[in-house]
């Protein structure tokens, strides 16, 4: 099968976040079995071609004006919205797709259903069976009422209401995430087809990475972001410090406007950020398999998440994890795979982290054990590839019979 995918993020990008992730371990798995992948990307760098080490797949970059539109400041933001540059970067995106289509003769095309990449696309006569791979709650899901107000998150969100609604099928990847897909886009469309790693590839990563943490260190993966739970956690970590704990928090990931504020506000009032909370900044994969294995808790206190690959890649590092219950890492852990608390709840965090802290070594480990062992039934390539396959199929046939 020949498959494009269409995503500004795709790694090395230090843009690149859980939809880059995706776009690189699904084409990775599907060109490791012979089907021909290429990815059209947004370029750093100037760059427009990167040079992957996988035979079958090809990454094409493209020139991105629009990230100097994101740097804008509050009012351009949300007065005007950054049309110019966005169509420029779209009318690359169709031009990219009609030579890909032309040289390549592609069975498929996948858009993420963020920023509606897509829409200079449709705008011209599509040839294509579409797939839309919802990755959050985009399209206007659970837009807030700030989304509204803004001229440039008003643009963006109609572009990508075009793009699913154009979608011949929707992927989503939690049942948590699909409910309000459904509702809002119809059921008929909609499938679930869970995130997936190479649930071997990091458990090998976890046995040769060295040791950086400490038998009492917590661990945070992600932005840092008030979605992803991070103030929570701080505050939870305060009330063990007040009981005796003695550990550091790790925070592994990119720094965000909202952190930077806060550590602002901080410095005005004359407040550090404790010594025991560290920031490591971004983490290539085989140091994070690390952290992942030897933190005493690896913490996703997240308020929404659809289906994290962070909580996928602690699990099958061989990680305690704590996640968050009303997002799709209640579909991945168990009671017997790790902790579920709800989100925003600074005291059952606390509790669940200081669980964590007293558990013996030998119910550790089973936990361990049992959540490594579950990533790789449920969750490996191995497992959720046929699936998406069959989705793949079963929408080419469609579309064919229909033209």
């Amino acid at each position: 099968m020949n498959i494009v995918f269409v995503s500004k993020e795709c790694p090395p990008s230090p843009r690149s976040s859980g939809i880059g992730t995706y776009v690189w371990e699904t084409g990775s798995a599907l060109a490791h079995i012979g089907h021909n992948v290429t990815i059209i990307a947004a370029s750093d760098d100037g760059r427009l071609t990167s040079s992957m080490p996988i035979p079958r797949m090809t990454v094409i970059r493209l020139p991105d004006d629009e990230v100097d539109a994101e740097k804008r400041n509050v009012v351009a933001r949300y007065c005007f919205a950054p049309l110019n540059q966005g169509t420029a970067y779209r009318k690359r995106v169709a031009d990219c797709i009609a030579n890909v289509t032309e040289n390549q003769h592609p069975d498929v095309i996948e858009f993420p259903g963020f920023r509606g990449e897509s829409i200079m696309w449709l705008a011209k006569q599509r040839s294509l069976p579409i797939i839309v791979r919802m990755h959050g709650l985009t399209g206007g899901t659970n837009a807030v009422w700030t989304d509204h107000v803004s001229a440039t998150k008003r643009l963006k969100l109609n572009w990508e209401r075009q793009e699913v609604n154009a979608a011949d099928v929707i992927t989503v990847v939690s049942e948590h995430q699909a409910l309000s897909v459904r509702t809002q886009f119809g059921a008929d469309r909609v499938q679930v087809v869970h995130n997936s790693i190479d649930a071997n590839r990091w458990r090998t990563l976890s046995q040769t990475a060295p040791q950086e943490l400490d038998s009492t260190d917590l661990l945070f993966v992600g932005s840092l972001v008030t979605k992803k739970g991070i103030f929570v956690l701080l505050r939870a970590a305060t009330r063990l410090r007040q009981t005796g704990w003695r550990g550091r928090l790790i925070m592994a990931g990119k720094s965000a406007a909202q952190f930077e504020r806060f550590l602002r506000l901080r410095a005005v009032l004359g407040i550090k950020l404790p010594d025991w909370v560290v920031h490591l900044g971004i983490c290539q994969r085989e140091r994070l398999a690390g952290l992942y294995r030897d933190a005493r808790a690896c913490c996703f206190p997240s308020f929404v998440d659809s289906f994290p690959y962070t909580c996928l890649e602690a699990m099958a590092c061989g990680g305690l994890v704590i996640g968050s219950l009303r997002t799709g890492m209640a579909e991945m852990l168990t009671e017997t795979t790790g902790f579920l608390v709800p989100p925003g709840d600074v005291s059952e965090l606390a509790v669940a982290l200081r669980s964590a802290l007293l558990m013996s070594d030998d119910e550790r480990q089973r936990m361990k054990d049992a959540a490594q062992q579950r990533v790789c039934d449920r969750f490996d390539n191995g497992v959720i590839i046929p699936k998406l396959l069959n989705v793949y199929n079963e929408t080419i046939h469609s579309y064919k019979a229909r033209c």
